[in-house]
């Protein structure tokens, strides 16, 4: 995983080049030479730097930083007053830990069937530890952003995260009023602990991630459930019960779900098929592993001194070899053709076995200070982590280290120990590390991004991508992608990701977006090419226009607001008053005044929302004309034009309206009653037109008086309002998005 350097401020932003990726975060994809600026899948999954170690005998689950030993944090498996024991854990493709609770098996829904549980604990990565008001504190409670990647929960929208600093800082989980018993995390204080889920299987030990990020969960009663890696909730119709398995488990390439049974039958099932079938001790009876290059499955034998190969498309036994130990309980195989096996808790052994994956015996690695290893895994940079229950801690081995042994290869050297406090009993025989998810079960990689808007309520509408010709989705692949706002960037993980379609119309709204694209492998490994991806509010295909004259004597104009007419903005001109003499006419005016405004002010990053509009006013306060042989008095005269979106049936649209209103007017002395309604008056020097509304598809405009004549014009109160397109979208408005 590369972590984001920071946000990428911007309302239209696209990503094509390796340098706009980096601004993301890249979970199992590459823009690696010579496929640059693009991203596709990587040929081997790169996992997070983390091991997920439960400390079961205090009912926790620690993560460790697999490079320098750091404990990230600590936390409870279960709510106050419900069984916890928790003793395997894996990881998601997303990077949370999920984890059993193998003492919990009580009937909490009063249906008579006792059920178990699993808790699921969130990442985050980057931040600063800060106190409750968002200020720096090392030793803070909170996380204050940016992150460069999250998936915890700020549940009370404060804009921080209230997470665990390390070994030791277990935040409360009350349970006050038992609002936690049959599943949630209501009351867990801690805001990474994201899902508390009750399962058939009761005391719970198996959980395995497949490769659409579900868990199988599986208990003592041999029950096996799948959980939604997406809501935390079992899946309805997949509770299946064979009478083996529900120990150790994995998912491989194929999707079967391998579950295993301390001294008894390891559980072989097709998910989907309803085929399953119980697999005598003959192929193992505890820790499962599988191959990275082979797809083959390995399996411990507790008391018999051997792991058994075998076959996964059938289950049989391919192989049978010894380990340097009579007992065994977890193993692992990494990439390099070694398989790592852990020497158990029975008479608290102090090695870890190493063979090659043709049988070839390497070694034991010898635990300084460590005793009763129960797991192993492989961590992301290769290394092998061992938890060590009867003497509370985890060792890192190296395996180029140590000396030669059979074959010519390395035995592997403990390089690091770490110290899990009193009490831990770490239990772990599981893919505490996420390196058998993320190398063979799950051939998906993602890249995601946060992106600032600016502005809180931002308007977000499209995101698309592959417009460039290297982008490609072969058959049997797929790219989708996915969005959340919110107006802080600690609140995205409290926003459900939303679908969104290539180039579609959307509607998310906050300052900052985060999308996801996820890139999926066709089962023979093909990969999808992401080119490039461009997210973009959802800007209004269109503007308003406005403009307000007060007085227009043959183009000598008096009191005009917003002469530029597009865009529309407020503006507001007057002058106390105005003599203009033109061919025959002359002008005499007192307090001009012309108006524009709109609402809102601006429309960028702002949804069409029913009474945006831009209005245009022109008012005068008295006007007197006169010419030979006549004399024309006029009243406060007011003109007004609106543009308006307004609610339809088929969704917002523009509607345009003009009025006018002459308080009085006389020609040559004599009173012409007028108001509002047109009117127009012959007159010996040409037409008096009053309350005229010249109205288009786009456009209205208003005028209180016009006077023509055959040399010139006069114009008094004149109000226009306009909806225009944009260069991309002519025929579009500011009532519509594009």
């Amino acid at each position: 995983m590369t972590p984001a350097e920071a946000v990428v401020a911007g309302t239209n932003v696209l990503y094509t080049l390796d340098a706009n990726f980096d601004a993301g975060v890249l979970q199992d994809v590459n823009h690696d030479a010579p496929n640059n600026n693009q991203l596709q899948l990587d040929k081997s999954s790169v996992f997070f730097p983390y091991v997920n170690i439960a400390a079961s005998a205090r009912g926790t689950m620690v993560r460790i930083d697999v490079n320098t030993g750091e404990t990230i944090g600590e936390w409870f498996s279960a709510p106050s007053g419900r069984g916890r024991d928790p003793s395997r854990t894996t990881v998601d493709r997303l990077g949370n830990t999920w984890f059993s609770n193998r003492a919990e098996a009580t009937d909490i829904d009063g249906d008579g069937n006792a059920e178990g549980s699993v808790t699921r604990v969130g990442v985050v990565v980057g931040g600063t530890r800060s106190n409750a008001d968002g200020t720096a504190n090392p030793a803070g409670d909170y996380l204050s952003g940016p992150f460069a990647y999250n998936t915890c929960v700020d549940r009370n929208g404060d804009g921080l995260l209230a997470t665990s600093r390390g070994l030791g800082d277990i935040r409360p989980w009350t349970n006050a009023g038992g609002v936690d018993n049959d599943g949630g995390v209501d009351t867990a204080a801690d805001e990474c602990l994201i899902n508390y889920t009750r399962v058939s299987g009761t005391l719970t030990r198996t959980v395995a991630v497949d490769a659409n990020n579900d868990v199988w969960t599986g208990g003592a009663d041999n029950d096996h459930e799948k959980v939604s890696g997406t809501t935390g909730n079992p899946v309805p119709g997949t509770e299946i019960n064979f009478g083996c398995g529900g120990y150790g488990g994995l998912v491989d390439q194929a999707g079967t779900l391998w579950s295993a049974r301390f001294g008894a039958n390891l559980l072989r099932y097709v998910p989907g098929t309803g085929a399953g079938a119980c697999l005598d001790t003959s192929h193992g009876d505890y820790g499962l592993g599988i191959d990275p290059n082979t797809g083959h499955i390995w399996h411990a034998t507790v008391d018999r001194g051997r792991v058994v190969e075998l076959d996964p498309a059938t289950g049989n036994v391919l192989n049978s070899y010894p380990h340097g130990n009579t007992y065994a309980q977890g193993l692992a195989v990494d990439g390099d053709n070694n398989v790592w096996v852990a020497h158990s808790i029975l008479g608290s052994q102090t090695t870890v076995g190493h063979i090659r994956t043709d049988g070839t015996f390497v070694g034991n690695v010898t635990l300084p200070g460590g005793a009763g290893p129960t797991g192993v895994a492989v961590d992301t940079n290769g290394k092998i982590w061992v938890a060590n229950r009867d003497t509370n801690n985890a060792m890192r081995i190296d395996p180029n280290a140590g000396p030669v042994g059979g074959g010519g290869f390395p035995v592997g050297a403990v390089d690091l120990t770490v110290d899990l406090g009193a009490g831990a009993g770490p239990y772990n025989y599981s893919d505490m590390t996420g390196s058998v998810l993320g190398e063979i079960t799950a051939p998906v990689g993602t890249w995601s991004v946060v992106q600032d808007g600016g502005a809180p309520g931002q308007n977000w509408g499209r995101i698309a991508w592959n417009t460039e010709p290297q982008g490609s989705v072969p058959p049997g692949t797929s790219i989708t992608v996915e969005a959340r706002a919110s107006d802080t960037e600690a609140g995205l993980a409290a926003q459900p990701f939303v679908p969104v379609g290539n180039g579609s119309l959307f509607s998310l709204t906050g300052r900052f977006i985060e999308t996801v694209a996820t890139l999926r492998a066709s089962p023979n490994g093909t990969s999808p090419v992401l080119s490039d991806l461009r997210i973009r509010t959802a800007e209004r295909s269109g503007v308003f226009s406005c403009q307000a004259t007060a007085l227009n004597l043959a183009g000598i104009v008096v009191a005009r607001a917003n002469p530029p007419d597009v865009p529309c903005v407020d503006d507001h001109q007057n002058v106390a008053n105005a003599n203009l003499n033109a061919g025959i006419l002359t002008v005499r005016a007192s307090v001009l005044d012309a108006r524009t405004d709109q609402t809102p002010d601006s429309l960028t990053g702002s949804p069409p929302t029913a009474g945006d509009n831009s209005t245009a006013t022109a008012e005068v306060n008295s006007t007197r004309v006169t010419a030979t042989l006549v004399t024309i008095e006029i009243g406060l005269i007011r003109s007004t034009a609106t543009a308006r979106c307004v609610a339809g049936p088929s969704g917002l649209h523009p509607e345009l309206t003009g009025s006018s209103t002459i308080a009085s007017l006389r020609i040559n002395g004599l009173s012409v009653s007028v108001g509002s309604a047109p009117l127009t008056i012959p007159l010996l020097i040409g037409s008096l037109r009053l309350n005229s509304t010249t109205t288009t598809a786009t456009s209205v405009t208003q005028q209180a008086l016009v006077l023509d004549t055959p040399l010139v014009d006069l114009v008094v109160g004149e109000a226009k309002a306009n909806v225009e397109g944009k260069p991309g979208t002519p025929n579009g408005n500011p009532c519509t998005v594009a």
